[in-house]
């Protein structure tokens, strides 16, 4: 019984590792973009930074869903200035422990008029 414990708290400590991994690099990438935008916004650059941390992202947390919602990143202007890498970040953590179905219920709450 211990040991089920112990593989289970290793893991949820692996988890919050990797998604506190995840959502640092997608704010540090998010920022840069934002900051840097005349360096990142020379196409060949920016696409470049654009590749290398959508791929690395991918490597943490191994979502095809935030890989496509990352691609926003390519499109001018808009991948610019919108927190992309971020929020599909938050989205992906949300999916992985299970948060998606309390925010599903919350927006029904907020929506449904009685």
């Amino acid at each position: 019984m211990g040991e089920i414990t112990k593989k289970t708290n290793k893991k949820t400590h692996r988890s919050f590792r990797t998604a506190a991994l995840a959502l640092g690099i997608s704010i540090i990438s998010d920022a840069l973009d934002y900051l840097a935008a005349p360096v990142f916004s020379i196409p060949i650059i920016g696409d470049v930074f654009d590749v290398i941390t959508t791929g690395l992202l991918y490597t943490i947390t191994k979502s095809k869903v935030s890989v496509i919602m990352n691609l926003a990143e390519f499109i001018p202007f808009v991948g610019d200035f919108l927190p992309v890498y971020t929020v599909s970040t938050m989205i992906w953590i949300m999916r992985e422990y299970g948060y998606e179905s309390s925010i599903r219920k919350l927006l029904g709450l907020i929506s449904n008029k009685h």
